[in-house]
This record gives structure tokens, C-alpha cells and sequence, in this order.
């Protein structure tokens, strides 16, 4: 810093131009060491204020973790940062003056490697040891896996070991993330669905057109869209979809769809990276269609969507049965709360009926108890119950107590018009039992969600989600 401050010749006396020299220093110094603090303190505050309440339980737990290691809370930590600075920049200032207030420009000079070191000494007692707390947390932070917050999601919850991941393995994208949060050693298993729709009449009414896995490219090709980067082949890619848009237009028609008959339609998202074809580069909304019936050979056509949506379908951390409602809970079952409260899902609740769950607190009527205690918590919330694992069996009287708890709540009872076996799915993964029913069911959820989310939208632009 002493280098880049120069000696200003315009001044004759050379007491005062060392005197300026060494102000400009010091001052020049301070700024640096300040500025920085200064900036992270008042993002940090800014942020806590604005962020997603989502992003904050995250961010919460996050310090929380760091706060078991250390004792330290995030508001302490910039406080003591905060006060920090402010010391350096006081004690800049008497420097500065007594530098100033030398006789001579050889003490004017020395009084400044001073003030330097000193300054150094200072900032790194007081500043060192929060500031670097603060980088822990933000390299902690960076780590933590994004949730796209505008986006219709199905959240599975239950207890510890029901075959969560495992659904979302059988009906999202084949390889799901497993991602690890800095305050747990559980991951949180994300799977996702590109859903579409022929108009918004059929996404209100749960009226879904087509499904696609996205393969791991795809997905990977979209976090860095959002992020405005395009690589060389995506490039290509969407050069080669606006040819091929233009050309369509020209011929002056449309690829017409084949007959086919079935209950379920698959998008054929295969992606071969090996594959040059013109006809393994689509765009989401011009994709191949498998009209798939049962035990039949599939037919494909071409047909363009005009409505389409990425969704996610999140496993969540497994919550368990506690004797007081309102007690505080682990941090995991924090995160799975606060996707449940906070985030645009639907709700799947997932049991494991046989007995062999095994976990503490995860027998059956310790999920039932829980199931409850959920729904009353989230009643609004679209919801599905799913016995998973029924190939290992039911044990005595299981069902028969869940369907009076849906009773209880007039799904499937009398004066609904609906039986029970609306509201609730037997599954088994393994068998593929119940899978397509699921699967299904999934989508008309989805679909909710996004009539939710585009009445918030039309309400208030800040909450329009990304399609």
C-alpha cells in the first residue's frame, strides 16, 4: 500500500509531503481492510431479511451446526465483525493525526510503519478468527443443494426406513441426487418429472398429456442456463430446434399423431450422448410421444405441448413420533417440516405397514399417530397416502385402523362420494405394484400445485414461477 501511494512533488516541504504520503497511507490501508468487512456484514443482514423462508431454515440450521462446533451464532459473529471494523477505523484516525502532527519528515515516515503494523495487528486480533468463522459458513452454504423454489413439488414424508427413496427412484428421473445439508450426514434424495399439459383447463383439472424423465444432461444444461451460461452443444441444440421450427413452418403443416389407445403416456427422453442424429436433439415442448397400453408394443408420434413443467419430487429426512406435538426437533426433521411449510408441494405421506420399519419410534401406530398429527398441521396441502413395501405384508389390523383415521377426516367415508382406495395407494417398488397408480397421481398433484402457483403469480409478479 505504501508503494501505491506516491509522493506528491507538487508539495515543496518535505515533512508535509511525507506527512500527506503517510495520511494517504494509512487511510488507504484502513479502507482496504474495512471495506470488505463492511460489504459481508451488510449483505449477510440484507439477505437474512429478504431470504426465502425456505433459504432461512437452511440458513438457521446451517448456523446451528456451526454453532454446536463453536458456540458461536451468525448475529454474534457479524456483531464482532461490525465492531472490528470500527476499531480499525478509529484507530486509523489517530494515526493519521499523529502522523500528521510529526516535526520531522523522517518520524513522519516512521511513525506510519507504525501505524502499519499496528493496524495489522489489530485487524487480525480482532477480526481474524469471525472472519474466517463467516468463510466456513459461506463455503457451507455454497455447498448446500438448490431447491428451485417456484417449482410444483411432491415431498415424500413418513419415518426413518419406509422406502421413501426408493419412490422416487420408480417414478422421477433414474439416477436422483442425493444431497448432503452441512447439519446432517442424511441426504435429501431429488428426483424430477417434466410434466405437460394441453391447457391450462387440463392442468386444473389434473389432466396430464405426457411425462418425460430428464436425463442427468438435461438437468445439468439447465442449472446453467439459469446461470447464463451456454456450452458449445447446447448452442448447437438450439440453432438446430429453431432450423428445424422454420422449416416446420414453411412446409406449412404439422406432424399429425398417430392413433393409439392406453390410460398412461410416456415421453421417450432417452438421451444417447453417442448419438449425432438430428432426432435425439429436441426441444421439451416437441418431443416423441410413447402411447403406451398395456402389455403392448409402444407407438410413438411427434405432438407439441403448449404447457410443460419441470417438477421435483424430494424425499425428505424421516420424522418420528414425538409424545409433545410442539417439541423441538433434530435438525433433519426441521428440514422436512420446513419443505412441507414452505416450499410448493404436495404432500405424500409413505408407510411402511409390515412391522419391520425398525427404527425407534417408527412402529405402525407410531407412523399412524404421526400421519396424523401431519395432515392436521397441513390440511390444505395435496395430499396422497401410500403403504409401501406390501409385498412384505400388512400386519393385523394396520389398514383397517388407517381407513378409519381417513374416515375420521371424511375421505372415503359415507358422505364422500369417493371410496378410500382414492386416498390411498398399497405399493410395492419391488413387485412394481401400485407403481403406475402412483406415478398418476404424482401428476394430477402437480398439477395442483401449478394452478396454485399461477393464481400467486397473477396476484403479485414477484411470485411467478419459472416454466
Amino acid at each position: 500500500t505504501h508503494n501505491e501511494i506516491k509522493d506528491d512533488l507538487k508539495v515543496a516541504n518535505a515533512r508535509r509531503r511525507t506527512q500527506k504520503r503517510g495520511a494517504q497511507t494509512i487511510d488507504a490501508l484502513s479502507q482496504k481492510l474495512c471495506a470488505p468487512l463492511k460489504v459481508t456484514v451488510q449483505t449477510y443482514r440484507r439477505e437474512l431479511k429478504y431470504m426465502h423462508p425456505f433459504e432461512r431454515v437452511v440458513m438457521e440450521l446451517t448456523v446451528r451446526a456451526r454453532q454446536k462446533k463453536d458456540g458461536l451464532t451468525l448475529t454474534e459473529v457479524l456483531e464482532e465483525i461490525h465492531e472490528g471494523r470500527k476499531e480499525v477505523l478509529m484507530m486509523s484516525k489517530d494515526w493519521i493525526a499523529k502522523i500528521k502532527g510529526c516535526p520531522s519528515a523522517r518520524e513522519a515516515f516512521d511513525v506510519t510503519e507504525e501505524a502499519k503494523e499496528s493496524l495489522g495487528k489489530v485487524f487480525l486480533d480482532l477480526v481474524e478468527e469471525p472472519w474466517v468463522g463467516v468463510m466456513e459458513l459461506q463455503k457451507s452454504l455454497r455447498n448446500v443443494p438448490i431447491v428451485r423454489l417456484d417449482c410444483p413439488a411432491v415431498v415424500l414424508v413418513g419415518a426413518p426406513n419406509v422406502g421413501k427413496s426408493s419412490i422416487v427412484r420408480a417414478i422421477s428421473s433414474g439416477t436422483p441426487e442425493v444431497n448432503n445439508y452441512p447439519f446432517t450426514t442424511r441426504g435429501m434424495t431429488m428426483g424430477h418429472v417434466q410434466v405437460f399439459w394441453e391447457s391450462d383447463d387440463d392442468v386444473a383439472a389434473g389432466n396430464v398429456a405426457g411425462v418425460s424423465i430428464p436425463t442427468q444432461r438435461h438437468l445439468s444444461q439447465e442449472k446453467l442456463v439459469k446461470r447464463g451460461i451456454k456450452t458449445r452443444r447446447m448452442k448447437e441444440e438450439e440453432a438446430l430446434q429453431v432450423y428445424s421450427r422454420e422449416k416446420k413452418t414453411k412446409d406449412g403443416g404439422s406432424v399429425e399423431e398417430e392413433e393409439g389407445t392406453g390410460s398412461s403416456t410416456m415421453i421417450d427422453d432417452d438421451d444417447d450422448d453417442d448419438d449425432d442424429n438430428d432426432d435425439s436433439i429436441k426441444d421439451h415442448n416437441d418431443v416423441s410421444i410413447a402411447i403406451t397400453p398395456p402389455k403392448s408394443t409402444p407407438i410413438i408420434s411427434k405432438k407439441i405441448f403448449p404447457i410443460s413443467q419441470l417438477c421435483q419430487i424430494m424425499d425428505s429426512p424421516g420424522l418420528l413420533r414425538r409424545d409433545d406435538p410442539n417439541a423441538v426437533r433434530n435438525e433433519m426433521e426441521e428440514l422436512t417440516l420446513a419443505a412441507m411449510a414452505h416450499l410448493p408441494t404436495a404432500v405424500m405421506y409413505v408407510m411402511d405397514l409390515s412391522g419391520g420399519a425398525g427404527d425407534k419410534c417408527s412402529s405402525v401406530e407410531d407412523q399412524l399417530v404421526l400421519r396424523r398429527e401431519l395432515r392436521a398441521r397441513f390440511p390444505r396441502r395435496p395430499w396422497i397416502d401410500v403403504v409401501a413395501k406390501v409385498d412384505l405384508g400388512i400386519v393385523e389390523g394396520g389398514r383397517e385402523r388407517l381407513v378409519q383415521i381417513l374416515e375420521a377426516e371424511g375421505r372415503g367415508g359415507e358422505e364422500d362420494e369417493n371410496s378410500v382406495d382414492q386416498y390411498l395407494i398399497e405399493l410395492s417398488v419391488k413387485e412394481g405394484q401400485g407403481v403406475e397408480d402412483l406415478r398418476q397421481e404424482v401428476m394430477r398433484m402437480l398439477g395442483e400445485v401449478r394452478v396454485v402457483l399461477d393464481a400467486m403469480a397473477a396476484m403479485d409478479d414477484r411470485s411467478a414461477r419459472a416454466v
